[in-house]
């Protein structure tokens, strides 16, 4: 059992550092559109020439930023719960609720990763651009995949310790979910 423990720190310690990673690059995306944003403002107000298509990269980039920090969102516990029911509930059944409830999380995250591959690549195949500056559309598919996945890991772990709550009625091994790893 202290094998298995000592297996689930480790998963938990890599997976938490590649949520980390994947919010480093979400949070250098929110500087660059930052940054754009503000070149697009002065260059209308000064110049009344804005930046042609800044609405259309930072949409992109909000895009980007959101599904890359999801999971390290959900690691970190700052995900919306409702505790009402579970809070009242003995510590088993609010277990065996929690498995329940991350087993079909885990279910859709995975189906959100695999389609997010699957229309990556039908829109790679029919080289679908965007309107204005002809972006490719299919490296935003491929990054929803990547930020799904990494929340599948994320949702994996909690299954991983709501199962062993549920069969061993004490709690799993936990990692300080506040340190943060380096990329």
């Amino acid at each position: 059992m202290e094998n298995s423990a000592n297996m689930l720190a480790r998963f938990k310690s890599v997976v938490r550092k590649l949520t980390h990673c994947a919010l480093t690059m979400g949070m250098g995306w929110v500087v660059v559109m930052m940054l754009l944003t503000t070149f697009d403002v002065a260059g209308r107000y000064f110049f009344s020439s804005p930046i042609p298509g800044a609405i259309e990269m930072n949409e992109f980039m909000l895009a980007i930023f959101g599904v890359l920090g999801i999971a390290y969102t959900h690691g970190s516990g700052g995900n919306v719960k409702v505790a009402m029911l579970t809070g009242k509930l003995p510590g088993h059944h609010a277990a065996l609720l929690n498995l329940i409830t991350s087993l079909l999380s885990l279910q859709i995250v995975s189906m959100l990763a695999w389609y997010g591959v699957i229309m990556g690549i039908e829109e790679f195949r029919s080289c679908t651009t965007t309107d204005t500056l002809a972006i490719p559309v299919y490296p935003l598919y491929i990054l929803l995949s990547v930020g799904a996945f990494l929340l599948a890991l994320e949702i994996l772990i909690n299954v991983i310790e709501s199962l062993t709550d549920v069969i061993t009625g004490k709690s799993a091994i936990t990692v300080n979910t506040t340190s943060e790893g380096k990329c």
